[in-house]
């Protein structure tokens, strides 16, 4: 149980990394797409920005439920219904259909990949907000200096 905890906690540590290094890189791009794109159409602007946003998102956790697949095969975690990424994915997006179940000395690893995958699926969320209060500010913002002038 322990050698579960300390092994889902490094994999975990590694996710949050990963992510943490993309919300820097969303934050930036974000920040020069509502720059190059001040005098769009709002629709245009805020397309944009959540495009680029969701795209970056997606595919970070992918990597990540990936690097839990990568855990699963190194470590030898294995079920009968499913390979390590499908099990994987299953377990990080807390879905749990119930027929991929790990062995009797694995069964710890599913629910801290979950938890793992929920942190990182809320983080995903309140960025995702941040990014609209973004372009909201911006966009009054815009409608303000365009009414006192």
């Amino acid at each position: 149980m322990l050698n579960q905890m300390a092994m889902g906690g490094l994999v975990s540590l590694i996710n949050f990394g990963i992510h943490a290094l993309m919300t820097g890189l969303i934050v930036l791009a974000t920040h020069r797409i509502a720059a190059a794109t001040d005098e769009l159409h709002v629709f245009a602007r805020v397309t944009s920005l959540m495009l680029v946003t969701l795209v970056v998102l997606m595919a970070t956790h992918v990597v990540e439920i990936s690097v839990w697949a990568s855990y699963y095969g190194l470590a030898g975690i294995e079920t009968e219904k499913a390979g390590p990424f499908e099990f994987a994915f299953e377990n990080y997006t807390a879905l749990g259909y119930g027929d991929a179940v790990a062995g009797s000395g694995d069964r710890l690893i599913g629910p801290i990949t979950a938890l793992n995958g929920l942190l990182l699926i809320g983080w995903s969320v309140a960025l995702i907000f941040e990014v609209m209060r973004m372009a909201e500010v911006q966009i009054a913002r815009k409608s303000e200096s365009s009414s006192s002038s």
